[in-house]
């Protein structure tokens, strides 16, 4: 079955509107799912309890193994994107875990290009834009500022920069042809054309790169590092708010240095490092690039993340105040996924349910507290 007739049954069943022949196929669906079940992240017990009793006269004779797949479902249909149903109990207020409905929907910001006389011209649609020397840069509407017209030897180089606000992405076509994909929140300063024995630019945020193949090497210089390439493609995200700079190689090879040291560490394609600004300490590992370019594919993906480090991840994209009752909630960790064109709800309804915290949403602020 697939993902939308899962969710539909779910919320059927859950609801107890399903047909007998529905019945069969979901009941089949759960045994088939039930191998699964133990590579999921981890429900705590006492709310495995709680979710038990809500929905216990849905599933009677099923036992417990047959609520873990349902509550395993849950949690593989929000990665995907689909919306979650409430598991509120029916007979009792004091266990429901419904959220008020105010929805939190991603911030319309608009981007903005710095010409090198200091004029801003904002990014809303499709236009040729003329920089000093009859430079052309091109901008439309699907969000593509293109500088591959311009040529190297023609015009004396200048810098740019983009600036992308919360809640926005934008691609930049670089005159060498290298492609730089801009996160919300994120600026990029870079020299209209390149110029000398190097490529580079400056980042303040985050971007993915695919950087065209040069015999003139590419750098890409953030508040904490430095990173060398050829050409590769590679994620890149220094952010002032966050407690570390990652950079994790897709394909071909980068260097990176630190600016405070001399040690420089080489990555393979698949590896992250990960540099930590508290105490400077550099790790380079083997994970799971999805959950450092999920971005780009309009998804948040989070593996045992602080909960902290992930509403701060939400706050870029959907311009949020964040407030904590108790500072112990900062360091609580979460694994899960969730679309970003949905609203923030979806998100945070997946984490309340697979845990003891709960959110209070009034317009742009998020209160997060205890049950």
């Amino acid at each position: 079955m697939g993902v939308n007739e899962i969710y539909d049954l779910l919320k059927k069943y859950r609801e107890n509107t399903c047909t007998p022949e529905e019945k069969v196929r979901i009941i089949r669906w759960y045994q088939q799912y039930d191998d699964e079940v133990e590579r999921l992240p981890e429900i705590p017990q006492g709310k495995l309890d709680q979710l038990w009793c809500s929905i216990e006269n849905k599933v009677q004779g099923r036992g417990r193994r047959l609520f873990l797949c349902y509550a395993a479902a849950l949690i593989v249909l929000f990665s995907v994107g689909a919306s979650l149903f409430y598991l509120g109990q029916e007979d009792g207020p004091g266990h429901s875990l419904e959220m008020a409905r105010q929805e939190l929907l991603p911030a319309k910001g608009i981007v903005v290009l710095e010409l090198s006389n200091g004029q801003n011209i904002p990014l809303t649609g499709t236009a040729t834009i003329e920089e000093q020397g009859g430079r052309v840069i091109e901008n439309d509407s699907s969000r593509v500022l293109d500088y591959t017209k311009v040529k190297e030897n023609e015009v004396v180089p200048v810098y740019n920069k983009i600036t992308v606000p919360t809640g926005g992405e934008y691609l930049v076509l670089l005159s060498d042809g290298s492609r730089v994909r801009l996160n919300s929140c994120s600026s990029l300063r870079y020299l209209v054309p390149f110029a000398g024995d190097s490529r580079t630019v400056e980042l303040d945020g985050e971007a993915y790169f695919d950087v065209a193949k040069s015999a003139v090497p590419f750098f890409v210089k953030t508040t904490n590092l430095n990173v060398r390439v050829t050409g590769t493609s590679f994620n890149v995200s220094d952010y002032l708010e966050d407690r570390r700079v990652t950079t994790t190689l897709i394909e071909g090879q980068v260097i990176v240095n630190r600016y405070d040291g001399e040690e420089k560490y080489v990555l393979e394609p698949g590896s992250t490092l990960k540099y930590i600004k508290c105490d400077g300490k550099v790790k380079v590992k083997e994970e799971d690039p999805e959950l450092y370019i999920s971005w780009m594919h309009g998804k948040f993906k989070f593996e045992n993340m602080r909960l902290e480090d992930i509403m701060c991840k939400l706050n870029r994209w959907y311009d949020c105040t964040v407030e904590y009752a108790d500072d112990s909630l900062r360091d609580l960790r979460f694994s899960g996924a969730a679309e970003k064109d949905r609203s923030a709800n979806y998100l945070l309804e997946m984490i309340a349910t697979v845990t003891d915290v709960e959110f209070d949403v009034s317009g742009k602020r998020i209160r997060i507290s205890h049950k």
